[in-house]
């Protein structure tokens, strides 16, 4: 009998040591807004992949961090005011908190998102009222922000109510190439960063433009994700509420595919926010704020077009960015409007997400990175 015992404690045991063993302690940050509400900037949680659950370790001020990147011990927020307000802030991520090293006017109103190349040496700052991107470079162990470039816009749609003039809305990194989209053009322009070889310090960074783009008319282009190849494009519609689908053929990008961030018989305002491919390749995931406050699930085919799997409510009000922790278990979005992020679990087969019950209170939630 005690044999037995002996036993099934030692299977018990070793079933339960993967699940230890994969549990996984992150760091996590979360941007928000700070005008008109009880933010004070930079919220800093440990995120628990074993239980689900967040605690918070610092918060650092910081004027209207809406957008978020991070490259090992450094972090980079867009501070999104107009004029002299419109910033971008470097810190330095210690043990304690972060330490402001460097800051810098980005020439044009309203930054709402920043991009760091694979490298950590270069930033993209997407200026959305001004119409314009900046090019930084970050040098002297990476202590500096020097600004090489504004590009501005001059562009235009058929929604005239959100479409008069260029919005740069976001630049994303792929296989060497920056895509940035004008939500005000429907357009993305794909670049080649490219430099005089004597060094980023004081040499010439420019951006060299292979291709354009063209999304949806009226679709508002907002953000962008890749297949785990590169090959598929997918191009998220803010003002429509849609994902469009492109492949690359020979030198240029080929619409293959919409499909729709909403169900069947919806009828309001949309607000799509974000989409983000799962770090298996397997799932394409999207928020869509307006009336429709919705997470939806695709599967995506072996030849990158998607499948509509799934939608579910958000369990707040206006969703913004959303994350998946880099083990894959959990999707947390951020509810703006509602001062929390909902934190899902996720089965890392089916890609199917459940609501695990925690919520993490923050103000103005618009950001989550890990």
């Amino acid at each position: 009998m005690k044999i037995v015992f002996y036993l099934i404690t030692l299977i018990t045991a070793s079933l339960m040591l993967p699940q230890i063993a994969t549990s996984q302690v992150y760091d996590m940050y979360v941007g928000t807004y700070t005008d008109g509400t009880k933010s004070q900037g930079i919220y800093r949680y440990t995120f628990n992949a074993g239980t689900g659950q967040a605690q918070v370790v610092s918060v650092t001020d910081s004027p209207n961090p809406s957008f978020l990147a991070r490259f090992e011990n450094r972090l980079l927020a867009v501070n999104e005011g107009g004029g002299q307000d419109a910033t971008i802030s470097l810190f330095e991520i210690t043990p304690k908190g972060l330490t402001l090293v460097d800051k810098s006017t980005t020439l044009g109103d309203h930054p709402c998102h920043v991009a760091l190349d694979p490298a950590g040496n270069i930033a993209l700052v997407s200026n959305y009222s001004g119409g314009s991107l900046g090019l930084f470079s970050l040098v002297d162990n990476r202590k500096h922000l020097v600004l090489h470039d504004l590009m501005e816009f001059d562009g235009s749609g058929p929604n005239t109510d959100r479409q008069q003039q260029s919005h740069i809305h976001s630049a994303f990194f792929n296989n060497g190439l920056a895509y940035v989209s004008d939500l005000g053009s429907d357009q993305i322009h794909v670049y080649k960063p490219s430099h005089d070889g004597t060094g980023l310090r004081n040499g010439v960074l420019q951006l060299e433009e292979k291709t354009v783009v063209y999304t949806l008319e009226g679709g508002g282009a907002r953000h962008v994700a890749f297949s785990g190849d590169g090959s598929t494009l997918y191009s998220l519609q803010e003002i429509t509420g849609q994902v469009a689908v492109f492949k690359f053929e020979g030198e240029e990008w080929a619409l293959k595919q919409i499909v729709p961030i909403f169900g069947d018989g919806f009828e309001g305002e949309h607000g799509a926010a974000e989409l983000k491919v799962s770090p298996d390749g397997r799932t394409l995931y999207a928020t869509n704020r307006g009336d429709a406050n919705l997470i939806v699930q695709y599967d995506i085919l072996a030849n990158g077009t998607l499948e509509w799997r799934n939608q579910y409510g958000v369990q707040g009000d206006g969703p913004r960015n959303f994350n998946i922790t880099p083990d894959g278990r959990y999707v947390l979005v951020a509810n703006q409007k509602t001062n929390q992020i909902v934190v899902f679990q996720r089965d890392t087969i089916s890609g199917d997400l459940s609501d695990t019950g925690t919520r993490i209170d923050v103000p103005a939630p618009v950001c989550i990175i890990f």
